[in-house]
């Protein structure tokens, strides 16, 4: 499990594992023919490199910090640009996600809340909204971000249980 280590180049490890991952699976004419067993471990790969990425250590200096953000950003990406349509992100990928962003991205950074904005937005659309990822969000956003996000919706308190439950339609128990 490389995205426990201390290793400060371990997001770079993790991707290359991924893409090693990747590239012996067989190709087939359909991609979505490919078993719920392997996508899971599919998903899973995804998610170690995101975690990998989030959890690089604070003293690792700003070359494989650096890394690690761009990494970050470019899996989730990959993620939701899957030739399986049935494969992208979950709720444990936007929640690593976040993470990451908190981690990676210096707080009251452009970059940081526009990263944080758009994949809870695309969290939200695909219905797995977590209270964890809620809580990550407006713990690491600005009130200004987080009532914007709000503004399309019934202003309510701005609490998890105030959103609307179509955003954690998917949220697996």
């Amino acid at each position: 499990a490389i995205e426990y280590s201390k290793d400060p180049d371990k997001a770079e490890r993790a991707k290359s594992v991924l893409d090693r991952f990747i590239a012996s699976i067989p190709t087939v004419s359909d991609p979505n023919t490919i078993n719920t067993q392997l996508k899971d471990n599919m998903q899973g790969a995804y998610n170690s490199v995101l975690a990998a990425c989030a959890y690089t250590p604070s003293n690792a200096g700003d070359q494989a910090r650096n890394n690690a953000a761009r990494i970050l950003v470019e899996t989730l990406r990959d993620l939701n640009n899957s030739k399986d349509v049935t494969l992208g992100p979950n709720q444990e990928s936007f929640s690593i996600f976040m993470q990451g962003c908190t981690h990676l991205f210096r707080p009251g950074s452009s970059d940081r809340a526009l990263l944080m904005k758009s994949a809870l937005q695309e969290c939200c659309e695909n219905g797995f909204l977590t209270e964890k990822i809620w809580d990550k969000f407006c713990n690491a956003s600005s009130e200004e971000d987080v009532q914007s996000f709000l503004s399309g919706i019934e202003k309510g308190d701005g609490s998890f249980a105030a959103l609307p439950c179509d955003w954690s339609r998917n949220v697996a128990p």
